[in-house]
């Protein structure tokens, strides 16, 4: 069995075995080779089969475990990234309102003013038309808001398009204004030009640029409300666009950096650990990686590549 069991797993073999001896069974999972020296993952099992009567017969077992395809993957990791998108919804309930009320108070003040224009002896339609038309502005703003947030909300099956991430930035920004401004946070968009579309999932995109905005804002919480600045950058670079995140907070501590996209670690208070776990599985899915640089006092910069063509190997 040797070349069967490879070394690491000879050891509690070899213990299985023992304790068949003692008429026990044992279970064990682990890779083996296969006869052609393939390795493959398996369930090793061993027990006493006592038929007949008078046969004490030792028995193994090695059960190919199937890896999980592709679809089941995607399944798997869109059901993830859509409990994460609900949570970090949930978090963020008091700022969304405070955003798609903006808009709407503002509608209802704008009609008010139009009535008593309108009431006038001589109406000044000039007044009134610019009135509606800050009306229309600001319906439409309220419908942008409500629409992102729907998407972020919607559990649809991962599905990759060409999407514009000038605009997807856009509505980034839309959901997280009023929080950015309540934190008094000054945002700068350096968004290159005639960016060509990228190949990726709207909805999850969009969850990674939220997310990372949220953590970074985060980020600068105890700062100096003078030197609150978050830039959001986008560029094309050989054949991919380049998107990142930058905050001037104090960086990202060392003994911390190691972990910080680990499932469920966080060092908030009231957070669930999913955020950068969730936002580093959808851009591997999407062929690229999240990248890290961060210095002390200087902030931290997250950043990551998007696709502008469909790729043979997506995931998604």
């Amino acid at each position: 069995m040797s070349h069967i069991i490879p070394e690491k797993l000879q050891k509690p073999f070899a213990k299985g075995l023992v304790a068949l001896l003692h008429g026990k069974s044992f279970s064990m999972e682990g890779t083996v080779k296969s006869a052609d020296g393939l390795d493959f993952l398996a369930h090793i099992t061993g027990w006493i089969d006592t038929r007949p009567a008078d046969s004490d017969r030792v028995m193994i077992g090695i059960t190919k475990l199937g890896q999980p395809r592709d679809s089941e993957k995607a399944g798997i990791l869109g059901d993830l990234a859509h409990a994460a998108r609900i949570a970090m919804l949930g978090e963020m309930t008091a700022s969304i309102s405070h955003e798609v009320n903006q808009p709407l108070g503002s509608i209802v003040t704008s009609a008010e003013a139009g009535l008593r224009w309108l009431n006038h002896e001589t109406p000044d339609l000039a007044e009134v038309r610019a009135l509606l038309e800050r009306i229309v502005a600001n319906g439409r703003r309220a419908a942008d808001i409500i629409s992102a947030l729907k998407g972020l909300a919607r559990n649809t099956k991962p599905e990759r398009d060409a999407v514009d991430i000038a605009g997807l930035i856009d509505e980034a920004v839309l959901i997280l204004r009023s929080d950015l401004n309540r934190r008094q946070i000054a945002l700068r968009l350096e968004i290159s030009p005639d960016l060509p579309p990228v190949w990726i999932d709207r909805t999850q995109i969009l969850q990674v640029i939220v997310n990372l905005v949220t953590n970074a804002a985060q980020a600068m919480a105890d700062g100096q409300a003078w030197n609150r600045t978050l830039a959001i950058r986008a560029r094309e670079s050989q054949q991919r666009v380049v998107l990142e995140v930058e905050d001037s907070g104090p960086g990202v501590d060392p003994k911390v950096r190691e972990r910080l996209f680990e499932s469920f670690y966080t060092t908030k208070a009231t957070g669930t650990g999913m955020g950068l776990a969730i936002c580093r599985s959808i851009v591997e899915a999407h062929g690229s990686k999240i990248e890290l640089q961060s210095s002390p006092y200087l902030g931290a910069r997250f950043s990551f590549t998007l696709g502008i063509e469909p790729d043979a190997n997506d995931t998604i």
